[in-house]
């Protein structure tokens, strides 16, 4: 199917008008289903032709204003169409449910055989199950109508009533944008709560109805605190009716803001033990879609290229909501997870700017569905706030809502909004920002008692001005004085009469979007964990990884700092991202394959120093554990927790727990046994996901082979089940083994995008590849499959973005690779 571009959007929104959409769906075949679509709409521009999307396996019905229209004409999910003044368009088809996670996906659960149906209609997928005029500016009122077997429930973007058994009819959504349509049917467990007039609605399969029932409270509790604060904020109700929230299988996102029934990966209902901060990436998430019902749903944008009005200001809001109105204070876990995220993406070949980034059809908007569109957008907006003040932005908000609600606005009807609250100088602070991409960098030089903090501009980032905090710190991490000032665009902010200090840190409370380079060079920095200000010490850890990536920071001495810190780390959050961190990048692709085993046991040591210190029961324990499980090499320690002796004080092995510890000790004994021992105590989707991932990992010529045939052939695995044989295949201490798989990844990858489309693809791509084949010869694999003037468009950014991280290690082994004592 062609991707729809910005010129066919823009024709067809300046002379059609959609005034109602009714679909009607038969899902009781357990194999295919039905979909007829009524549309009524009026065209300004009667007699000349315009096409519909659809994409129906196969096309039952096709009618226009009750004349046929031939169906040979449907080619590549575009119907050809002349309408007149007035239409009602009807079509129907018929097509296979999809199991990729998009368009009306089916999955069929292993611990009850009972069958589960959502809907995933982002970006371009709705046509896949019901016909629309498929672009984020023809909103129109949906009415859906689902016949279901007799013990199913429906839900959707309206309250659906069951009008007789088995058959569904919602009540008539507010005007929606397709892209966020959606359906959910099946026998779900639910859960129900009403908060300030909404009702409220928690739902999952029924096999999870004991995880849903023991989350249910800390999810409703967080929306309830979040619907709060977004009335206040905002001076505008939630509009869409009933609040559903959908935990279902398959998902590839973390979640999809469908006004009033939101789906969420299941993952999020824990069914293990979980941590504080895991809960509180939850809360972000489920304060994150709530926030879109204004941000994305009431108010939408025109075209996608203004996607961070969506994702930007959902992003921005829902950490500035959990910090100021929950129990979950996020800015540490934005600093350290989503920050970084966002700045790989922004020194990548990929970058763009945050706004009017220049989407010209649907397959580049929706890979820029990246870390620049959420994060660094946030990031921006912070330094947005902190310049006009946070009455002047709320106030702006509420003027854009009440001018554009239902409706579509862009990036000017934004500027124009806080300009009429009170803002000034936006375009050239908009300019600077949103319409530039790149990062500044912020350094540091000292003379006696000044300092000078100097901006060495990004690519393309000639304009920007850095307001900013400086913290100057003592030997023993004590934090002497605290600065708050502007770094100019040109120039430096002199910054006098400090105190004697041993380090000094631009942008202590990380409040800019920049790289960090603090006065002294790593070694001579006092010990991070010192410092008492967790957001600080994410700074400096952030700027750490910046260096290593940048060819500045030997990977040894970044390894030697962190052993010798996080076992002083007192959050959890930070110590298990960056133990995570050591193990994936430290010894992985920036260690040479001789190094990699050595540098794991340094990890596993730093690990088990945290373990054994940690109070029994603590949230730092089961961190320290789980980083543990992940890189030793002790076959006895793994043998004996999956035998449930010498656990530590305090903790059970629960079923994911278990899974850790048995991937990673058959990838280093082969013993496939221990899988199917696993999997007998765990038959649910996860223990089948988390079963692919150990089968992959095992070092076995024949696993690997077996393995690789599903990363790029037709496979009856689900997606989650690739994805995860992706990520246990070219594990690093595996390098020698999997060698002559590396070539063939890079021959074989381009044709997977003949049975792969949308999120699946990119996903197998990213996930699969060699990163850890960190030679200069796989680099120019990659590079000449780049070159290829035949690659996939869903293929290549992802696989130049992972090629930008290749060449990075590549230049880092180059610079610092050594035999290690």
């Amino acid at each position: 199917m062609p991707p729809l571009t910005r010129a066919e959007a823009r024709a067809r929104s300046d002379r059609l008008r959609v005034h109602r959409v009714c679909v009607d769906l038969d899902v009781r075949n357990p194999d295919v289903f039905t979909s007829t679509t009524t549309i009524e709409f009026a065209d300004e521009c009667p007699g000349e032709g315009t096409f519909v999307d659809f994409r129906p396996d196969r096309l039952i019905r096709a009618e226009l204003n009750g004349v046929p229209i031939e169906p040979g004409g449907l080619i590549e999910g575009r119907l050809p169409i002349t309408p007149a003044v007035d239409n009602v368009l009807v079509l129907g088809g018929e097509s296979a449910y999809e199991n990729d996670g998009e368009g009306l996906h089916r999955h069929v659960d292993p611990a009850d055989d009972r069958a589960y149906l959502y809907a995933m209609s982002f970006l371009d997928a709705g046509p896949r199950w019901f016909a629309s005029f498929d672009q984020p500016d023809l909103k129109a009122p949906y009415v859906l109508r689902v016949r279901t077997p007799e013990d199913w429930i429906v839900l959707g973007n309206g309250r659906f009533t069951e009008v007789r058994p088995g058959e569904w009819e919602s009540a008539e959504t507010p005007p929606l944008a397709s892209y966020f349509v959606t359906i959910v049917a099946g026998p779900y467990a639910s859960t129900f709560d009403e908060h300030d007039g909404v009702r409220l609605g928690l739902h999952a399969r029924a096999s999870l109805a004991a995880e849903l029932s023991r989350e249910a409270d800390d999810i409703i509790e967080v929306t309830r605190l979040a619907l709060d604060a977004f009335h206040d904020m905002f001076g505008h109700r939630y509009a869409f009716g009933d609040y559903h929230q959908v935990f279902v299988p398959d998902f590839n996102a973390g979640a999809m803001e469908n006004p009033g029934c939101v789906t969420f990966r299941e993952a999020f209902l824990f069914r293990g033990a979980a941590t504080r901060a895991e809960r509180a990436a939850r809360a972000g998430t489920v304060v994150h879609e709530l926030a879109h019902q204004w941000f994305g749903d009431l108010v939408t944008m025109r075209w996608w290229d203004d996607l961070w009005l969506n994702e930007s200001f959902a992003e921005y809001v829902a950490h500035a909501v959990c910090a100021e109105h929950t129990p979950y204070p996020l800015w540490v876990d934005f600093a350290l997870n989503r920050k970084d995220w966002g700045a790989i993406a922004d020194q990548g070949p990929t970058t763009h700017p945050i706004a009017v980034n220049g989407a010209r059809d649907t397959d580049e908007a929706l890979a820029q569905f990246d870390g620049i569109s959420y994060a660094k957008g946030a990031g921006v907006l912070k330094q947005l706030v902190a310049a006009i003040g946070e009455d002047t932005f709320l106030t702006g908000l509420r003027d854009y809502f009440s001018r554009h609600e239902f409706g579509n606005a862009d990036f000017n009807d934004l500027l124009g909004a806080l300009e009429r609250a009170g803002a000034s100088d936006l375009k050239e602070w908009s300019a600077a920002w949103l319409e530039t991409a790149g990062m500044d960098t912020l350094t540091v030089t000292t003379t006696e008692d000044r300092a000078l903090v100097e901006r060495i501009p990004g690519p393309g980032g000639g304009g920007r001005e850095h307001a900013i905090r400086v913290g100057v710190y003592a030997r023993d991490g004590q934090e002497l004085e605290r600065r708050t000032g502007t770094v100019p665009a040109t120039g430096s902010w002199a910054v006098d009469g400090l105190p004697s200090a041993e380090l000094i840190v631009p942008d202590a409370a990380d409040e800019t979007w920049a790289r960090i380079r603090p006065d002294r060079p790593v070694e001579e920095w006092p010990g991070i964990s010192k410092l008492a200000d967790p957001v600080t010490r994410v700074v400096l850890w952030n700027s750490i990884r910046d260096q290593v990536r940048s060819t500045e920071l030997d990977p040894a001495l970044a390894l030697s700092t962190l052993c010798d810190q996080l076992p002083n780390e007192p959050e959890d959050i930070i110590a298990r991202a960056l133990l995570d961190w050591g193990q994936n990048v430290l010894a992985g692709p920036y260690s040479l394959p001789g190094q990699r085993m050595e540098r794991l046991c340094h990890l596993a040591d730093a690990a088990l120093k945290i373990l054994t210190s940690a109070e029994p029961g603590t949230d730092l324990q089961l961190s320290a554990w789980r980083a543990l499980m992940g890189c030793t090499d002790d076959t006895e320690a793994l043998m004996g927790w999956l035998d449930g002796t010498e656990l530590p004080p305090g903790r059970e092995l629960d079923a994911e727990l278990r899974w850790r510890a048995t991937t990673r000790l058959v990838s280093i004994n082969g013993d496939q046994a221990l899988i199917d021992k696993a999997f007998d105590l765990d038959r649910s989707t996860a223990g089948r996901v988390h079963r692919a991932r150990a089968l992959a990992a095992l070092p076995d010529p024949e696993a690997k082979r077996a393995a690789f045939a599903h990363l790029v052939r037709p496979t009856d695995l689900s997606a989650y089940e690739v994805y995860a044989t992706a990520e246990g295949f070219f594990l690093p201490e595996q390098s020698e083994l999997t060698e002559g798989f590396v070539e063939r990844f890079f021959r074989e990858i381009n044709a997977t995008a003949d049975f792969r489309s949308g999120w699946a693809l990119g996903q197998v791509v990213s996930r699969a590849f060699p990163a850890a084949a960190n030679s200069r010869s796989t680099l120019v694999l990659a590079e000449d499959l780049l070159a290829s003037g035949e690659l996939a468009p869903g293929i290549r950014r992802p696989l130049a973005e992972a090629t930008d991280l290749l060449r990075r290690a590549v230049a880092s082994v180059e610079k610092f690779g050594r035999s290690e004592d």
